[in-house]
């Protein structure tokens, strides 16, 4: 979902969610999707990731990172502050997109698990902000002082198990953690790009990796001809060698 006035709160916003090998392989569509939307001064960005196993994962990652990424955008413009929505509004906003999802789902005659997402997303303000996460995927803020505070995965008690807004508990797995100071970059990512643009452990960004990314992305004028490299860059064969799932890196830069 494109914004418009892009650097008028201070943020640059490249996405890009690109198909995965397997995915190519099998005829499948992209079961990635992202949003961002530029509110005032405050920035909010979504990354979902639908199940693999669930009938219409893609038309839940994408309706769920666009509505939720306007909900909370229309929360900031009728005044709620980043620690009102810390200390439930964001929650009301997610239930509420969960419901609409579920009413979309009676419509078509299918049931909520067959919309099933991951969410990771950031509400950005001037100062400080709030990640909020869902099963797997990162969030990262790269701090002023050079370090970075990271919102990791969380999966169930197998590997390939996680968590999704589908799920009746929900609430008790969605995570929050408050970014407390100045931010000069932001990243989401689906799970398809973690093996390259995380380190070991995930206890950082893959430098190498990102760096690269990040300080092209900071040459580019035209926000679309960045996204389409970044979609370029994503869908590398390369990357194909590490990962066979969908992709999505979602970069916030201070303009």
């Amino acid at each position: 979902m494109a914004a418009t006035d892009q650097a008028e709160n201070g943020w640059r916003v490249f996405g890009a969610s690109v198909v995965g090998k397997s995915h190519l392989d099998k005829g499948l569509p992209c079961q990635d999707a992202h949003a961002h939307v530029n509110a005032g001064e405050s920035l909010v960005a979504v990354v979902c990731d639908g199940a693999g196993s669930a009938r219409h994962s893609e038309l839940g990652a994408q309706f769920v990172a666009t509505t939720l990424a306007q909900a909370l955008a229309r929360r900031l413009e009728q005044g709620a502050s980043i620690e009102q929505l810390r200390d439930g509004m964001l929650r009301e906003s997610m239930a509420q997109v969960r419901g609409a999802l579920e009413e979309m789902a009676d419509n078509h005659g299918a049931v909520l698990d067959d919309y099933a997402t991951t969410v990771v997303g950031v509400v950005m303000g001037p100062s400080v902000g709030v990640f909020f996460h869902l099963g797997d995927g990162v969030g990262v803020a790269q701090l002023d002082n050079g370090s970075e505070l990271i919102s990791l995965p969380a999966n169930g008690e197998y590997a390939n198990e996680t968590y999704f807004l589908s799920g009746e508990r929900w609430r008790d797995q969605l995570r929050l953690l408050p970014i407390p100071h100045g931010v000069r970059g932001l990243v989401l990512m689906s799970d398809g790009c973690m093996p390259f643009a995380m380190g070991k452990h995930n206890a950082a960004l893959y430098a190498p990796f990102m760096s690269a990314v990040q300080n092209y992305l900071r040459c580019m004028d035209d926000i679309t001809l960045g996204e389409q490299a970044l979609a370029q860059t994503l869908l590398d064969p390369r990357t194909h060698q590490i990962t066979g799932d969908d992709k999505t890196l979602l970069l916030a830069l201070r303009a």
